[in-house]
């Protein structure tokens, strides 16, 4: 489809709303944020993209297995997607632009969809401007305004063009029932995902900021209509940004309630899914490495690159700047990990001090969690994902946690496998209900 240039509206200032009163259960530690590092996970983004349309006169994209790939920003998008330069202060979550996405009939009647440009903050606390989708349901809000859910996606690369809002709200999965509860849905592209500057990829602070951020935005974009209930969803990559955001929450965006967190396939440690070094063999998730090791280089500057990759790892890396994941991951599927990385390069003192730093599940949450986790995947194991609930969140954190493994379903499917689950508990969450906790049925530390 044709993407119209309709016109932009724009907003300044944070919505005025008192923040609903939290019920946190008593701990012995505060919620702190801090810098957070990079977790290498193989995380695939297949639920999120499949079955989305091409956009023209915007980025050059085209859907390939369970990847999104682009080209460019260019076209009609270009300038919508382009922050102004300077960039004028405004409170995070507060509106740049916004445009309307032409529906053609695919969103529920009376449901309008947006792109929009936001204020959004870095890791080193600058302000940055962030673009998204906000999508409003049909109907009358009630007197509370409309729950809002924000989405945090999986995998789709490092570059400018690989942004999810690119594609349109095709590209946000559980949509239509989303929509049919009648909550606003908010989806988040991440900093430098659409905008220019650079993605930090897996770095849980600045994504869980992205994303509680999108949320703000659409509040700010509808006013009174929204409430600041919030739940957050997320897959994947975004399982990690859903984590992190509940983390975060209560001293990030202290005037949202933020009601759940619904986690599905998230990335619990990065000894999980680092390639080993040690051995020769070819590890199809060694793009995904790759592309935080570049990311990581950037945000932080504490490691270079040619102490964490080879010289031909080295020589392939100025794709991923111009790569989404799809065409990233056909380049080193069959490149032997031995030829990516370095002996040992995973033991220096800061690549482990990093990776302790952003383990997700290092400080306790008011905020309930929900946890869908398929028993077939491979690239956030089970077993992991499994112990790191019982272990992390329900023992030592003590938080809250409903915990379900979806049976015969991997990474890739879980999404649509468990949309059931994920749905009937954001409902609960936005009505008020008490959360259940299977933490209980622990018996010795196993499920």
């Amino acid at each position: 489809m044709t993407i119209a240039q309709p016109p932009c509206y724009c907003w300044s200032g944070m919505v005025a709303t008192s923040p609903r009163g939290r019920v946190k259960r008593s701990r012995g530690a505060s919620i702190v944020v801090r810098r957070w590092s990079v977790i290498i996970g193989a995380l695939i983004s297949a639920a999120a993209f499949s079955g989305c349309s091409t956009l023209t006169g915007a980025a050059t994209t085209t859907v390939a297995s369970s990847h999104i790939t682009a080209t460019s920003v260019d076209g009609s998008l270009a300038d919508f997607y382009r922050a102004p330069s300077p960039l004028a202060p405004g409170p995070a979550g507060s509106i740049i632009r916004s445009m309307v996405i032409p529906s053609a009939g695919q969103l529920p009647p009376g449901a309008v969809a947006y792109r929009v440009l936001y204020h959004s903050e870095s890791i080193g606390g600058s302000d940055i401007a962030v673009s998204g989708m906000v999508v409003v349901p049909g109907g009358a809000p009630p007197k509370t305004g409309f729950p809002v859910v924000t989405w945090a996606h999986g995998t789709t690369g490092l570059a400018e063009q690989c942004a999810p809002s690119l594609d349109g709200f095709a590209s946000i999965p559980l949509l239509d029932s989303l929509l049919e509860r009648h909550v606003i849905v908010a989806a988040t592209d991440y900093q430098g995902l659409g905008t220019p500057g650079g993605h930090p990829y897996l770095v849980g602070q600045s994504e869980a900021q992205g994303v509680l951020d999108a949320a703000r935005a659409a509040r700010n974009l509808v006013g009174g209509e929204a409430s600041n209930t919030v739940v957050v969803l997320g897959y994947s990559q975004g399982g990690q940004a859903a984590l992190f955001a509940s983390q975060i929450a209560s001293s990030y965006a202290p005037e949202l309630f933020v009601a759940g967190a619904a986690v599905a396939a998230p990335v619990t440690s990065l000894d999980e899914f680092v390639p080993s070094s040690d051995t020769s063999s070819v590890d199809q998730t060694a793009v995904y490495a790759v592309m935080a090791l570049d990311a990581w280089s950037h945000t932080y500057g504490n490691v270079s690159l040619s102490s964490v990759l080879t010289p031909t790892a080295l020589r392939s890396a100025p794709d991923i700047a111009s790569e989404c994941s799809g065409a990233l991951a056909a380049t080193y599927a069959s490149i032997d990990t031995s030829r990516l990385f370095p002996p040992g390069w995973d033991r220096s003192p800061a690549v482990r001090t990093d990776i302790a730093d952003n383990e997700p599940g290092r400080y306790p949450t008011a905020t309930p969690l929900l946890v869908v986790e398929g028993e077939e995947d491979t690239l956030t194991p089970y077993p992991t994902v499994s112990a790191f609930v019982a272990t992390t969140l329900c023992r030592v954190e003590d938080d809250t946690v409903k915990y379900v493994p979806i049976a015969d379903t991997g990474h890739s499917g879980l999404m649509q496998s468990a949309a059931p689950v994920l749905l009937r508990w954001i409902s609960a969450r936005v009505a008020g209900e008490p959360p259940s906790d299977s933490c209980a049925q622990l018996e010795g530390g196993r499920w």
